[in-house]
């Protein structure tokens, strides 16, 4: 029994690296058949939360299964689509955190030798800028690291085997209504949604940040003219990656969908997981209706507290 279940399962791996249009969505992560590792976990309410109240930590989480990103180790790579929602939440102060979430393609699960803090559980100290990592990640990154030449705290950045990003921004999106760049603070504890895109043909990398519920805007964030196929094995894993430091935080993932050539399917929004309210709760509205106690108030309760 046990040997036709390992027969079977190596068939679903094969067929999964193979398959040139794999995709897969999750609108939250109740019942997700992800690898996690590290301080990484499934919350009750179907958040994929990456890291916890714990300094010094990684976590990671990826698809369990390797993806075709090749057909041939001197092939083009292909194309491929992905968004997902997250989260970070400021555990001990509202203006300070750390460090960041990254997505990830890598040829490896786990990143195994991965350090927390600055590396954000994708490198360590020795090999950070090696060819041989094979690692592609977009860092959504609140520290600013001097080492790295970060632009700022509060920036999105596309790596290529090293933390010094080949092109960073800081966190925005572009109105589609005035072509205006406006801020978006990573830490806010407010949703967000990113999409990654990259054009086999044309070889272009596009990634673009916006509030949650808000659209995709047209013009991304980022955009580099950049060949993966030197990069990527014939078969890669699809993920996530974090790290805190000092500074305790939270990083949560809402929802994922991940397309090979193609477009990611979009995510029902609605149906995603709430995040945890940050801080205690707030006191609500009172209005004073003209009873004879002056003290007797009526609760507004228009205020919304879902961030």
């Amino acid at each position: 029994m046990l040997f036709k279940f390992a027969i079977l399962v190596s068939l679903l791996t094969s067929l999964a690296a193979g398959d040139e249009t794999l995709g897969f969505v999750y609108n939250g992560f109740r019942s997700a058949n992800l690898s996690l590792d590290g301080i990484a976990e499934f919350t009750s309410n179907g958040l994929l939360r990456l890291t916890n109240d714990t300094s010094q930590r990684t976590g990671h989480a990826f698809y369990p299964n390797p993806i075709s990103f090749k057909n041939s180790s001197n092939g083009s790579a292909f194309s491929f689509s992905t968004t997902f929602v997250f989260g970070i939440h400021p555990s001990q102060y509202l203006t300070i955190n750390g460090h960041g979430i990254a997505f990830v393609i890598a040829p490896t699960r786990g990143l195994p030798g991965a350090r927390p803090s600055q590396y954000l559980g994708l490198f360590n100290e020795k090999n950070n800028g090696n060819d041989s990592n094979r690692v592609f990640a977009v860092e959504l990154d609140t520290i600013q690291s001097s080492e790295f030449f970060d632009i700022n705290d509060n920036h999105v950045g596309i790596d290529i085997n090293n933390l010094k990003s080949v092109k960073s921004a800081p966190a925005g999106y572009h109105d589609d209504r005035t072509g205006e760049l406006k801020n978006l603070t990573l830490i806010s504890g407010k949703r967000m949604q990113v999409w990654v895109e990259y054009n086999g043909d044309d070889k272009q990398i596009n990634v673009t940040l916006a509030p949650f519920n808000s659209g995709k805007p047209s013009t991304p964030l980022l955009s580099l003219t950049y060949d993966l196929s030197p990069l990527f094995n014939n078969a890669m894993y699809v993920g996530f990656s974090s790290s805190t430091g000092t500074v305790l935080t939270s990083h949560y993932v809402l929802g994922w969908s991940f397309k090979m050539n193609g477009k990611a399917e979009e995510l029902a929004l609605l149906q995603l997981p709430k995040l945890p309210r940050i801080g205690p709760k707030r006191k609500s509205k009172f209005l004073t209706i003209g009873l004879p106690n002056p003290y007797f108030r009526v609760a507004d309760e228009s205020e919304n507290f879902n961030l």
